[in-house]
Parts: structure tokens; sequence; C-alpha cells
């Protein structure tokens, strides 16, 4: 079957160094889930069920993910033997795609309405998920008028307008396209911002969503932390409830599961299955992976540790990972 959803998942995960040196960063965990399988279950959640997601820095981890997962059928596309962009990646599989497909980022965290988005896409061009933001100038303006039409894409393009516009909004990322308008995408590594959409908006041909639900990007390590706090705190609903695969732990003021001897729980936790919690541990809003130790006595407040790891000790705002711990600078 033609994909109807295309998932990003080939970038370097640079700005989320040491927690991306050996995993790809669509497979770092949020509340023990990868953040991958969240995009996976939004796209089953709203019907589009055949996916196809790209890879390339530690590819092979992401090759592992073909086949079924969440709801959708996989297939995963390696880029060798360099990275193609966001619009070369598309370009590239132009072939597989269906007719209209939407596209999302594998390490992006929300719930926004995928079908809504791909009812605005115009007729040969494509729609953008459009968020409010005190931090739109940051990101960089776009802005779509009255009709719903893109009419401002940063510095790059824009189009006459119909009606009020309002510039208070950045892209997320997530978006739709028409098949068609891949026809702008030039073979090789290409941005789709800078080639597709530079060159349809000024024909009025981009449609937009404006949507002011939570957007998670966790694109550094204190972002990374300060998402699972959100998680485990209940800010936003996922397509995932990852509660519901932890082993125990606490959450609004429930205690599920069965909690390790002689360890108090001051705030909510997430522990996976076969965490080994020594007795006298104090855990206040904390994520302990399957099969991670935590040391008897330690009093860990904010911290998240990965699946199989050894927490060093008593810790505040950390995150333990692969290859060591990650300690925010005060």
């Amino acid at each position: 079957m033609p994909a109807t959803a295309f998932v990003l998942a080939a970038g370097f995960g640079t700005r989320l160094r040491p927690l991306t040196l050996d995993r790809p960063k669509p497979l770092v965990p949020v509340c023990g889930v990868p953040a991958l399988a969240y995009s996976l279950a939004l796209c089953a959640e709203h019907g589009f069920t055949d996916v196809i997601v790209n890879a390339h820095y530690l590819g092979e981890q992401l090759d592992a993910w073909t086949g079924t997962h969440e709801g959708c059928r996989v297939q995963v596309h390696l880029e060798e033997p360099e990275i193609l962009g966001t619009g070369g990646g598309l370009k590239a599989v132009a072939d597989r795609l269906a007719e209209r497909f939407v596209v999302l980022n594998a390490d992006v965290l929300h719930a926004f309405d995928l079908a809504a988005l791909a009812a605005q896409v115009r007729p040969g061009g494509a729609a953008m998920v459009l968020r409010p933001s005190d931090d739109a100038e940051r990101y960089g303006v776009v802005a779509a008028d009255a009709t719903q039409t893109v009419v401002q894409l940063v510095s790059l393009a824009d189009a006459p307008a119909e009606g009020e516009v309002q510039r208070d909004t950045h892209f997320t990322g997530i978006h739709a396209l028409d098949r068609a308008a891949l026809a702008w995408v030039p073979d090789g590594f290409a941005c789709i911002v800078r080639s597709a959409y530079q060159t349809l908006v000024p024909q009025r041909k981009v449609g937009a969503v404006r949507e002011d639900g939570v957007w998670l990007d966790a694109g550094d390590p204190l972002a990374y932390l300060e998402a699972n706090l959100s998680v485990l705190r209940d800010d936003v609903t996922l397509a995932i409830d990852p509660f519901e695969r932890a082993a125990s732990g606490r959450r609004m003021g429930t205690v599920f599961g069965k909690l390790p001897h002689d360890v108090r729980v001051l705030g909510p936790v997430w522990i996976g299955k076969g965490a080994v919690i020594e007795p006298g541990a104090r855990l206040s809003h904390c994520v302990i992976g399957a099969g991670a130790r935590v040391p008897a006595g330690a009093v860990l407040h904010e911290v998240v540790a990965w699946d199989g790891v050894e927490v060093p000790g008593s810790l505040s705002r950390a995150i333990v990972h692969d290859t060591g711990t990650w300690m925010e600078r005060t």
C-alpha cells in the first residue's frame, strides 16, 4: 500500500548529545517509550497506518522497526551514503507515497489532529501546522491569513493576503502534501521549505492549521528532561499512555503495580519492568527504566534513568543514559 505518512528520523541528534552517541534521537525514550513509538501511534490514531520512516545516523537501529508497530505498517528507508534532508528524503521515496500524505518528526511529542491537517492540503500544494508562540520570531514567523492560507514563509516567500494575518505563529515541522508538490524538490539533498514551500506559498497553495496544544521538541538534554517531566505530570495527552506500559509507580496520587519495599515516593514516578529499587531510596518525579538499578538510600529528584543503567547515587535534575550521566548546570 502507498504510504500515507512519512516520519523524519534521519537526523544526527547533535544538540541532544551525549544522549545520542549510541542511539538515534527518535529512539530516545520518553517515560520508557521510544519517541518514534509516539509518532507511529499518533499516525494510527488518525488513520495513517502505512508509514515510511527514513533513517541515516545509526540507521541499523531504526531499520529494526520495519514491520508492524503501534498499529502501523512500517517501512524504513535508509538514506545512504549521504543524508537527504527534509525534502530530498521525500523525493527519494515519491513513488512509494500516496497522493496525499502527512509528514511529522519522530522526536517531537504532540497530539495534533493529522486528519484535519490533511484536509487543509491545497490541490497540487500542501498544508502546515502553525503554532502560536511568544518565541515565533526566534523560530521564524510563518503566518496565515483569514482563509487559512500561508502568506508569510519567514523571509523566504510571501503571498497576497485575504483578511487579517496573525503573525504570532511558527512552523512546527508537521505538515501534509499533495505528492505533485514534490515536483518542486530537486534530487539529492534538499530542504522542503526552501524548495517546494518557497515555490508554493506565492501561489497560495499552502493551507494552514493553527494549533496551540502542547508541542514538546526534546532537542537538547534540558528540553528532553523537561519533556519527560511534562509527561509524568500529565501536562500532555499523547497517543500512547506510557503509564499503561509501566511495571509500577505513582500517578496523580494513585499507586499502581507493586512498589519496591521500603521505597518512599514523593511525586509521580514511572518504573519499568525488572527495575531494581533498593531499600531506603526516595523518588520524586522520576523515570526509572526497565532493568535499571537505584542504590539503597539514593535520593532522586527529577531524574530520568534509561533501561539497564546503574544510577550512581543521589541525583537531582539528571539523566542517566547509555554512556554516562548528564546533570543540569546550576
